[in-house]
């Protein structure tokens, strides 16, 4: 009997192994593979966003009625913190949403790859648009159009013409997996993007959030590799001589007399010079439009080039000296803008019309500083006369007595007085 026991015993301790080992090692291939730095947007995060990722947005119709129209305002980012099934996995999730203000914004990754190979990716997604707190449930008529996408040039440009973007879904109050999307890579890098677009109208609410979380890139196939050219079959020294054809004579008049080819030239294409605009954003504490000695650089302002109503390129400002730059720019008219974060205003113009030549680099620095407070008293000239009840602080009154006028009474009264007493005198005699 106690023989049975321990082989029971054994059998479970050993099967409880192998499961523990299988759903280990399942767990571990499943990761094994994935491309993207930082998949599960965990800390540290910066300006909102988690190590490893940026943000872009779309700006459509930004002063409208979102009740009635289309609108695309700037959302904001930031890591999930306090509800743990607003997790999917790990201890953060990214968080992107705006209040009474509909959009269209997400994160995306650049990814070196292998050029000529296939790339699959996917991530999770929950959404909630309600005009109460959580845990009220959202409206499910607010359509986020979730998808992911991939540029197989790896532009990082969220409006690239070539980008593969899969279906969309809208997880409204749950998680759910984001339908994978694949795309053969067409040089040394990819761009992952993850997109959320509730910006269609009659979507306002007072929470219009998104949170992304556990994202993958994975290879699906690999590039094809290089074909080698099958070297000739040795000659077989076993076979006898094949017998030579019998040349027969040509009369000359047959003749050809053998013309040499003529070489063609084949234009190589000449490169079109390209320029440069690099930008940066400095706090402009005094406010007077120029970057002083004392002040420095102002970070998580979003730069952006222009051209022709379409946003080419965007940046976000680091803090530091080092600008954003633009590279491979043709030559013509841009524009370049900075757009600012709730807390700050500008010191400078926001968007500025650059001419750039082939060859050139323009450097440009936009000022801002921290929104002042707009309520404190405006400052007044000296001599000025307030017409509101400052008479006490002037030390004037419009009806009462100046302090001449008092002393001028007071002297007059003193001399009548000296004046009647030298009459009684002369009277007296």
């Amino acid at each position: 009997m106690k023989t049975y026991q321990h082989a029971l015993l054994l059998f479970c301790l050993v099967a409880i192994f192998g499961l523990t080992y299988s759903q280990s090692a399942e767990s571990v291939h499943a990761q094994d593979g994935n491309l993207l730095q930082n998949p599960g947007f965990e800390e540290p995060y910066n300006n909102g966003l988690a190590q490893s990722w940026a943000p872009w947005h779309e700006e459509a119709n930004v002063d409208a009625d979102c009740t009635t129209t289309r609108m695309a305002r700037k959302p904001s980012w930031g890591p999930e913190l306090a509800t743990q099934a607003l997790i999917y996995q790990g201890s953060r999730s990214q968080v992107v949403g705006n209040q009474w203000a509909t959009w269209n914004a997400g994160v995306f990754q650049n990814v070196p790859v292998t050029p000529g190979t296939t790339y699959q990716a996917t991530a999770y997604a929950w959404t909630r648009a309600s005009n109460d707190q959580y845990p009220a449930p959202g409206d499910p008529n607010v359509n986020f159009q979730v998808r992911v996408g991939i540029d197989p040039n790896g532009s990082g440009l969220w409006n690239d013409g070539d980008i593969v973007w899969g279906p969309t879904i809208n997880p409204t109050g749950q998680w759910l997996q984001i339908p994978a999307v694949q795309a053969t890579a067409t040089g040394g890098q990819v761009t992952v993007f993850i997109q959320a677009n509730p910006s269609g109208p009659g979507n306002c609410r007072a929470h219009i959030d998104s949170w992304f979380d556990a994202a993958s890139l994975t290879a699906v196939t690999a590039a094809p590799p290089p074909t080698n050219t099958p070297a000739p079959p040795a000659p077989n020294p076993t076979l006898p001589p094949a017998p030579q054809p019998t040349a027969t004579p040509v009369p000359a008049e047959a003749t050809a007399t053998p013309v040499p080819p003529t070489a063609t030239l084949i234009p190589t294409e000449t490169p079109i010079p390209t320029g440069i605009i690099c930008l940066n954003s400095f706090a402009d504490d005094n406010a007077n439009g120029v970057r002083d000695a004392n002040e420095g650089f102002m970070a998580g302002v979003t730069l952006s080039v222009i051209q022709n109503n379409e946003i080419l390129a965007q940046g976000v400002s680091t803090g530091s000296e080092t600008p954003v730059c633009f590279s491979d720019l043709l030559p013509g008219v841009y524009q370049a803008a900075q757009q600012l974060p709730a807390m700050l205003e500008p010191t400078t113009a926001s968007n500025i019309e650059l001419g750039l030549e082939a060859g050139q680099t323009i450097g440009l620095e936009f000022g801002a500083r921290i929104m002042q407070d707009n309520g404190t008293e405006p400052d007044v000239d000296d001599g000025a006369i307030d017409n509101g009840d400052n008479s006490a602080e002037t030390g004037t009154a419009d009806s009462g007595l100046s302090t001449i006028t008092i002393v001028g009474i007071v002297l007059l009264t003193v001399a009548i007085f000296l004046l009647g007493a030298i009459v009684v005198l002369l009277l007296r005699r």
